[in-house]
């Protein structure tokens, strides 16, 4: 429902402002997405959004988008620079959206991943310690790209729901599955349970040659910082530690690239 607002005091707004400074301090129980790709598929979760926010010149372009929009949803419309004094910082397409955030119970694995007991071919990516926003969103971007589907992120990695972490992700961390482990150690036998191998990407004495091992029909890959690495007792919990084969004067990828490559090289059977 398109609801033009002209007072910037108004208080349907307040999730809207002063973003950058809120980013850090917390919402009240919601988050904010932006750009028309990242908000495009996050409509398409209802149960989440909250409102939007447009300029008047984003409204057409959003014509697509818009259409999928309960009419329960408000969509408020005022001019570019309202919506720079409101959000505080520069907003070059016009284009902000609200959600609910869900409460940590319902984010954790095991509940929001059940559908991983299904059988057949799963490919499941979990970073620990990735405490990078940029990272992380790159990480989902990968996933979606290479088909893999779900991503578990241990109780350290940063928020996917940050802004800037679905607007790097181009809007999957609303497209691919992912929980919360906030017991890593349970979540990794839990997986086990389902059938699924664990596999590390990471150097050391145990690491072998990605290449060398092959595709699984369930397979988990665990995905390290590239400065600190997976613990040696997360390490000690996996089935398989693998390496990606590099020059010597460079020891490590950052951990979004590295995943990329292995998930490239985990589906070399299908190319």
């Amino acid at each position: 429902m398109i609801v033009p607002v002209d007072d910037l005091e108004d208080p349907r707004l307040e999730p809207y402002r002063d973003v950058r400074d809120r980013d850090l301090r917390g919402r009240d129980d919601l988050f904010l997405v932006e750009s028309k790709r990242v908000v495009a598929r996050f409509v398409k979760h209802h149960e989440q959004v909250h409102s939007l926010l447009l300029s008047e010149a984003a409204v057409d372009n959003m014509e697509d988008v818009l259409r999928d929009v309960p009419d329960s949803i408000p969509v408020y419309v005022t001019s570019l620079e309202g919506m720079i004094q409101i959000a505080g910082f520069r907003i070059h397409r016009g284009v902000l959206a609200a959600g609910h955030r869900p409460h940590h119970r319902k984010l954790e694995a095991q509940t929001r991943l059940a559908g991983l007991a299904t059988p057949g071919r799963k490919r499941v990516v979990v970073p620990v310690g990735v405490t990078d926003v940029d990272n992380i969103g790159s990480i989902f971007r990968n996933v979606a790209g290479f088909e893999a589907d779900a991503v578990v992120l241990d109780a350290a990695c940063a928020d996917p729901l940050y802004r800037k972490a679905s607007r790097v992700s181009v809007g999957h961390v609303f497209s691919i599955p992912w929980g919360v482990a906030s017991n890593l150690f349970e979540t990794l036998n839990w997986l086990r349970l389902l059938q699924f191998r664990i596999i590390a990407l990471e150097t050391g004495p145990r690491s072998v040659d990605l290449r060398r091992v092959e595709p699984g029909e369930r397979d988990v890959l665990l995905v390290g910082a590239e400065a600190t690495g997976i613990p040696d007792d997360v390490l000690a919990a996996c089935d398989e530690v693998v390496n990606i084969p590099m020059a010597s004067a460079v020891p490590s990828l950052n951990v979004s690239v590295a995943t990329a490559v292995a998930l490239h090289e985990w589906n070399r059977d299908l190319l």
